[in-house]
């Protein structure tokens, strides 16, 4: 059975700290930017990571062949514009623009004007759920590309 002498636990106890002091300093003088940057908010892309986000793709007339097909009465007149893009990471950011918000009031719109956003965000989830199986956010957006409401799908 082996005993520690007081010799030997000091030594021990120096190894020890000076191995944790000498990993501490591996990282002194490297820049770690993924350790610094800040998080992207949830449901936008982050364009300082590598690769940044994609270019904005037109799917206006697609979506509106889905809503004249399956989505809520009404609503295909009132969608003027979307466009979606690829992020980092895998998900996607979508802008729908729509008529709904004309006073350009967003965020502070009233409870029919979201509402009505509400299901227009609502039927875009359904529809890349439908059609690609993936996953992002979508916005709905006034004229004046505010959002009146966003989704994620």
């Amino acid at each position: 059975m082996l005993t520690a002498t007081p010799g030997r636990s000091a030594a021990l106890s120096g190894t020890a700290l000076l191995c944790l002091l000498a990993l501490a300093a591996c990282g002194e003088g490297v820049d770690h930017p993924e350790a610094t940057a800040p998080a992207a908010a949830p449901g936008t892309c982050d364009e300082s990571k590598p690769g940044g986000a994609g270019a904005w793709k037109p799917v206006l007339t697609e979506f509106r062949a889905y809503l004249e097909e399956s989505g809520p009465v009404g609503v295909k007149d009132h969608v003027k514009d979307a466009q979606l893009r690829d992020c980092p990471g895998g998900d996607r950011e979508a802008n729908v623009l729509t008529d709904y918000d004309p006073h350009l009031d967003a965020p502070n719109v009233d409870a029919d004007t979201k509402e009505r956003a509400d299901r227009v965000a609502h039927a875009f989830t359904e529809w890349r759920d439908r059609k690609s199986h993936d996953e992002g956010w979508v916005y709905v957006v006034n004229g004046a590309v505010e959002t009146v409401t966003k989704r994620a799908w």
